[in-house]
Formats: structure tokens, sequence, C-alpha cells
């Protein structure tokens, strides 16, 4: 019932959105006392059971899992990327109305994702005066990343932009962001379009990685940042296939979660590996599809992507959906195994 509450004030405040144009403003917007809050969360596994064998058509990936989550608090959903703890005990996911949450993952004897804690924390994404999104269109987080140094970086849409966010604390997005430097390109970036991917690499540049359009006879925008300098790229696409994630791999190799939708009962997901990537001025990062997800596993919109390699040199692999406040749509959190 929740969700169809929230479904239907979204379609409202779209309505209203229309009339009044993106730049109608909230007065008085109020501003959190305590930020983050304290929810309570459930889960429960989804999918194959943990003894099942399951046969990905001979896929570097082992399925470990997947969990539907869901919130006590109106504005749980619509998660957008992801991060996990290097020791895989904890999260942190940012949404595309300006939240940020924060839980821990539970895990079966055989290592197998099967839940969340109860207890976790949701925040909300301040702008750089220290105060919240008035209005949805200036809060539409859609990049994580961890920052150099520390902290974490947050790339948003629509109002192009990607902000730092230190508050000293882990998995913590509270407190005063500060605006870094972007790409000059990506001001030039569709509304809806913009970076989805944010990445720290190993050895401390920044990668982003566009979206893009539905012209699919162009590439995505990229770029890798060199200390104060942007370094333009390009993001191959085939058609119908956005990206909309990043992460890490051993080698130096890259991880991207790219989804396609084209209209109902079409969407699909898939996980590729850009081998070697160059990331010379002019470049082209060409990913190759390791694992489009088959019927037998939970599908819905993934949108958020980390991997974390642990001391034994096993890599896992997250991935969360955005249900986008819909009755029909579910936050799934799904985990595989790298295969050596």
């Amino acid at each position: 019932m929740k969700k169809i509450i929230i479904f239907l004030l979204i379609l409202i405040c779209a309505s209203f959105s229309m009339i009044f144009g993106p730049s109608t403003k909230l007065k008085n917007a109020e501003q959190p006392v305590t930020n983050p809050i304290k929810i309570k969360l459930s889960s429960k596994p989804i999918g194959p059971l943990e003894d099942e064998i399951i046969d990905l058509n001979g896929s570097q990936l082992k399925y470990m899992g997947a969990i539907v989550i869901d919130g006590t608090h109106p504005a749980f959903g619509g998660f957008s990327d992801l991060i996990v703890s290097d020791n895989r005990d904890s999260f942190l996911t940012i949404t595309d109305m300006g939240f940020w949450l924060r839980g821990k993952l539970l895990y079966s004897k055989k290592g197998q994702l099967i839940g969340v804690s109860p207890d976790a924390n949701l925040g909300q994404l301040l702008n750089l005066k220290g105060e919240t999104f008035a209005i949805k269109y200036n809060a539409d987080a859609e990049a994580l990343s961890r920052a150099p140094g520390s902290g974490y970086l947050v790339a948003y849409e629509r109002v192009h932009r990607i902000n730092h966010y230190n508050s000293g604390k882990e998995l913590d997005l509270s407190g005063s962001p500060t605006k870094i430097s972007a790409p000059q390109e990506m001001d030039k970036l569709p509304n809806n379009g913009g970076i989805e991917s944010l990445l720290l690499l190993p050895d401390g540049r920044l990668l982003t990685i566009a979206e893009g359009d539905t012209n699919f006879d162009s590439n995505s925008f990229a770029a890798v940042k060199n200390d104060e300098n942007w370094i333009n790229l390009e993001y191959e696409r085939v058609p119908d296939f956005r990206p909309t994630s990043a992460a890490n791999l051993p080698s130096g190799n890259i991880l991207t979660l790219e989804r396609s939708y084209t209209g109902p009962r079409s969407l699909q997901i898939r996980l590729c590996k850009i081998n070697n990537p160059s990331l010379k001025s002019g470049s082209t990062l060409i990913p190759e599809e390791l694992l489009r997800i088959p019927e037998s596993l939970p599908l819905d919109n993934y949108e958020g992507l980390d991997t974390i390699t642990d001391e034994n040199d096993r890599t896992f692999i997250y991935i969360i959906s955005d249900d986008n406040f819909s009755p029909l749509q579910q936050t799934i959190l799904m985990m595989f195994e790298l295969k050596n």
C-alpha cells in the first residue's frame, strides 16, 4: 500500500511539474533536525535457493544470492548506485530523490547473500549551502564513488555536477559538500542522459561515463581525471543498451552494468568487462559481455554496481535495482562471485 500511495503522489507531482515547469520551488523547504535518521528495513531471499545449481551459460560469474529489501520510511526506494564496504558487511546507496541509505548485509554460513539487518540509517543529501534540495530536479543523484583521499563523490543528473561529501565517517554522506571540477562537455549532456558511472581507479584517477541518449549510432561520453585535468574518452554502445554504473576488477580491468528498455516486457540487464582499458585522450572503452541476466534470476531495473576483492583474491559483485517507487517493481540486491 505504501508504494502505491507514493507512486500516486509522484504522478500527481509530475502533473504539477508539467504545469508549472521543472524550476518550481518549494518555499521554506523543511530541513532535517537529525541527518541521518534511524529507519527499519525488512528483507527476504528471492530467486533460486542456496543449494540450487544455476546455469549461467558458461559465464565467468557464480550466482551468490539475491534479496528483496523494503523500508518503513516513505523515501525508501529509487536507488541509483551502490558502495559496499571493504569487509562486505555494510552498504551505502543513493536515490534519485536526493536521499542516501546505509545498512548491514547478512550472509549464510556458505557465504550466500540472505538479507539485511533491520536497523539502518536514512539521510538527505545536502547542497553546497548545507540545505536539502527543494525540488527533485536538483536532487537527481545518479552515481556514487569513493573519492581520492577520503569521502565520497556523488554525480547529479539534469543539473549536471559532481559533489564531494567528506563527513569523516565511513559510508556517510551527511554534511555540506564541496563541488569538484567536472569535464566541460558534461554541461552538454542530455537532461536524462548524464553521468551514471563514477569510479575511483586503483591509481587514484577518476573515471566518469555518461548514460547517453537513445541515439545508439553514437557512443556515450566518458572522461578520466588526471590531477586537475580531464581527458575525454568514449564508451562504445550496442543498440538499446546504456551504461548505468562501473566498478573495478583485478588486474586493472573494469566492470560495467548496462540496461536496455524499449517498452513493456523488454527490460534487459547485462554485465560487461573492459579488458586493459586505454585511458588516453580520444580512446574508446570497449565492453565485452560477461553475463546477460537470465530469466532464471530476479530481473528488475538494476542501476547500481560495486565490486569487492578480498584478502583471498575472491572478487564479489553486487548490483541494486531502482524500483522507480512503482508498486510493480522491487528493490533487489543481487550478488555474484567472479570465477578465477
